[in-house]
């Protein structure tokens, strides 16, 4: 089957067809709707986007926007695009000391509605303009990408580059394909520079998983041709001009040593062996697929039979090369998490999409398979499985309560939902995958706005960075506070850059060192040490206050004290 590669010129009947006459605008509405809830209630998350957010927030203090630190220790794991992104958009929509952590994800929000646009953009080329829409609308509602647009990481804006790359990729393959004049020198621009400005943001990734599709593609259909079109020649340049000023100036400062843990230790260490702990067997991410890809996974079983049935057309082999062998890579990798896999996403909404369209269009046959009826239920299943995990376990284990009104709001969101398996069911695609856009929404306001300020045992570095503001001890950037038994990125991103983190030993001395000083203290794990040290020394300590709540890195309970030594002590 030859998929059309142009924009349709009908407008169907249904769900999808009153919105193609504007479906960008519909696009960037619904990506709102969906990433700005939660954005500024959601506290600092531990641990990565609050290391990012306060080597960011250094590089504002000091100038230095060369070197990334975190406090006084290198962080040379990623490039600097991203701490480059976040510092201006801090320094935009926020003010000294910059502890508004929101401020600092806003290039990730526009990196999500980057990808979901570029989505509908290579869906309405691939397939034609309604395609396009329900493959945008599956992405944007996707649970994993959803998550990635409210961290202050790297994720969604390389995610974005690697999008548009693909576009770009698409764009030479299909002309060679079919026999098209070669695009011109703005699409090579457009590619080239997508690559480096995501090897800018998050080193090799980009041109891993860009590569592995070209790759995959040519060795399949035996054709090499079409990537010398792309002027790789000139796209190494401008990779260069993009990525190797900075480069040059961080292997400088750091005598080397940022290529050598960037490269050595950070990315070829994920492939060789497990690092932090996260580790996972083969068959780990086709394992949690149903729910980081909810509520798309409603038709991936379809898109699945869709995608074979169909694989001698060449953009159903674009869209597996991008997919498949990637995938299987990741799964080989002794080092997994969750959002690694994200990449590889667009192209199983594309496929979605597709699946969806062609159901409209020819009676739905491709649902009526019996795999697929199993995979409405498992669907229906993994749907309940996340709505009650996010309206009620949460809020029941770390906050005040789950409460009438987010159970009210399950209502909603399982109602949809099975009025999308129903529809399936009937093999009506587009009225199913309207539900299943609907109960999405639904349950990201519903757990981003209702839900999340209710966790009030997961704000305790908020908390805890207000108790010690209140006794003025995080002046000047936290340089009178020390802190033992909690050493979360959080906390020193909230309470200043200075901010002693030692043992419960080294805060007593921290205290009996520095006059008019302060010490947050574990009640567990520091109380002992800290007041032994002291009372073998003369000195008593003062509590000024305390919070309490859950120290999710770790899974336990915390219980802070702020400290003073008594007045007559010092």
């Amino acid at each position: 089957m030859a998929m059309p590669r142009t924009l349709s010129d009908t407008v169907v009947d249904g769900p999808l067809g009153a919105l193609l006459r504007y479906p960008r605008v519909f696009l960037a509405l619904f990506c709102l709707i969906l990433f700005t809830p939660g954005l500024t209630s959601l506290p600092p998350l531990d641990r990565d986007e609050s290391r990012y957010a306060q080597a960011t927030k250094q590089m504002m203090e000091t100038g230095d926007f060369i070197e990334i630190q975190f406090q006084e220790e290198a962080r040379n794991k990623k490039p600097v695009g991203i701490y480059w992104m976040q510092s201006l958009s801090a320094s935009v929509f926020s003010s000294a000391p910059f502890t508004e952590i929101w401020a600092y994800r806003i290039p990730s929000v526009i990196g999500a509605i980057c990808v979901v646009l570029l989505v509908f953009g290579l869906g309405e080329r691939l397939f034609d303009r309604e395609t396009g829409l329900a493959a945008g609308g599956i992405m944007a509602a996707t649970l994993l990408l959803i998550g990635e647009a409210h961290i202050a990481k790297t994720d969604s804006v390389q995610l974005a580059c690697i999008v548009a790359a693909q576009a770009m990729f698409a764009k030479f393959y299909f002309a060679d394909r079919f026999g098209e004049p070669r695009p011109g020198w703005a699409w090579s621009w457009a590619l080239w520079g997508a690559v480096g400005l995501g090897i800018l943001v998050k080193g090799p990734l980009t041109p891993f998983f860009c590569g592995m599709t070209v790759v995959a593609l040519s060795l399949w259909e035996r054709r090499f041709g079409w990537i010398w079109h792309t002027r790789p020649i000139f796209g190494s340049g401008i990779i260069i001009l993009i990525v190797l000023p900075w480069l040059l100036a961080i292997m400088l400062v750091t005598k080397g040593e940022f290529l050598e843990e960037a490269w050595g230790r950070d990315f070829a260490g994920k492939i060789v062996s497990s690092q932090e702990g996260h580790w996972g067997p083969p068959g780990y991410y086709l394992g949690l697929l149903p729910a980081t890809f909810w509520p798309g996974s409603l038709f991936l079983v379809p898109a699945a039979i869709f995608a074979w049935a169909n694989r001698a057309d060449p953009v159903m082999r674009f869209l597996i090369a991008w997919a498949v062998p990637a995938w299987i890579v990741l799964e080989l990798m002794s080092t997994k998490l969750p959002h690694y896999v994200l990449p590889l996403y667009p192209a199983l909404a594309l496929l979605c999409a597709g699946a969806v369209v062609t159901g409209m269009r020819q009676g739905g046959m491709i649902f009526s398979h019996i795999t697929a009826k199993i995979g409405i239920a498992a669907w229906l299943l993994v749907t309940l499985c996340i709505a009650f995990v996010l309206l009620v376990f949460v809020p029941a284990e770390y906050g005040a309560g789950t409460g009438l009104f987010l159970y009210a709001l399950l209502l909603p969101v399982l109602l949809s939902a099975g009025f999308a398996a129903y529809f399936l069911f009937q093999q009506d695609a587009g009225r199913a995958l309207a539900a299943a856009l609907i109960s999405a929404t639904v349950l990201a306001v519903a757990a981003l706005g209702a839900a999340v300020p209710r966790l009030d045992q997961l704000k305790l570095s908020p908390r805890a960075a207000e108790l010690a503001a209140s006794a003025g001890a995080t002046a000047n950037r936290g340089e009178k506070l020390a802190i033992a038994g909690y050493a979360e990125p959080s906390f020193v991103f909230l309470a200043g850059t200075k901010t002693t983190l030692t043992t419960p030993e080294g805060a007593a001395q921290f205290l009996i060192d520095h006059s008019n000083s302060f010490a947050l203290i574990d009640k567990e794990t520091a109380d002992a040490g800290f007041r032994k040290v002291l009372t073998a020394k003369g000195y008593t300590p003062e509590a000024l206050g305390q919070v309490s709540g859950i120290n999710y890195s770790k899974n336990r309970k915390i219980q802070l004290t702020l400290f003073r030594l008594r007045k007559s002590d010092n």
